[in-house]
């Protein structure tokens, strides 16, 4: 049986609750075992990203955490996990609500498929998922 390792990066509980319920699916469809792990900071996120080897990263971009030291927000978390460490050929993807237009064009330039919260169809994300993983 396959294992992947798997991080969502997101604030909302609900939107990684959201995330885990498509990978369970994604889990059943690939016969695999998924280790998820989870953060709700952007400092935590920097610190799995520099210390894990991950097979799948889903990433918001606003992190509550902006009072904290080191906080940034998840585009520049993108960028710094493709310039160095174990996860800069990782599949990513971006998934955000937040509206605004330049997101999108960064997050494909730095090799991340960039998925709006707004248009998130569960169906959908388990078939990107998959794919993901299997590339």
């Amino acid at each position: 049986m396959a294992e992947y390792n798997i991080l969502i990066a997101d604030d909302d509980e609900s939107q990684r609750n959201v995330q885990k319920l498509v990978l369970d699916e994604v889990a059943k469809l690939l016969g695999a075992q998924l280790k998820i792990f989870e953060s709700s900071d952007s400092v935590g996120t920097r610190k799995f990203l520099e210390e894990k080897k991950f097979d799948l990263v889903v990433m918001d971009n606003e992190f509550k955490d902006d009072v904290s030291p080191g906080h940034l927000p998840g585009i520049a978390l993108l960028q710094l996990m493709r310039k160095s460490g174990p996860n800069i050929s990782s599949p990513a993807v971006f998934c955000t609500g937040d509206p605004y237009d330049t997101l999108k064009p960064m997050a494909e330039k730095f090799n991340a498929i960039y998925y709006p919260k707004a248009k998130a169809d569960a169906e959908e994300m388990t078939r990107l998922y998959s794919k993901l993983l299997k590339h």
